[in-house]
């Protein structure tokens, strides 16, 4: 495992707590945005801001 999967895995954990420990509006579009980022980084494993080799 790399190290963007890991950081992947850990915003998922961390945004499904958040769902359920606070109950209110912000928190929970906080964590809906950290389970959508975290589902796609622990799937692909790259971050979109990687830098290409252009010769």
């Amino acid at each position: 495992m790399n190290k963007y999967r890991i950081l992947g895995i850990v915003a998922l954990v961390i945004g499904i707590v958040l769902i359920y420990t606070v109950k209110n509006d912000l928190a929970s579009f906080v964590s809906g945005i950290l389970i959508g980022i975290g589902a796609v980084v622990t799937v692909t494993g790259k971050t979109i801001f990687q830098k290409k080799n252009v010769k």
